[in-house]
């Protein structure tokens, strides 16, 4: 197996997939990027920057505190 990454923000990358998806022993998988907040929770919860608690009523009593939910 190889593994091949293309960006996809030109054109011509843009042709080259939809060539390659045309080829019946090539199978594409295509993964998300995570978004710039996402890497953000990440960074604080890797830091220890989270929030604890005893139960999941203690959480929604909190969020709807907020006006979350």
């Amino acid at each position: 197996m190889t593994t091949i990454v293309i960006n996809e923000k030109s054109v011509g990358a843009k042709k080259l997939v939809e060539y390659l998806r045309t080829q019946p022993f090539v199978t594409i998988v295509e993964e998300k990027a995570p978004t710039d907040s996402l890497l953000k929770s990440m960074e604080e919860a890797e830091v220890g920057k989270t929030t604890e608690y005893n139960s999941t009523e203690e959480l929604f009593s909190k969020l709807r505190e907020k006006g979350n939910v």
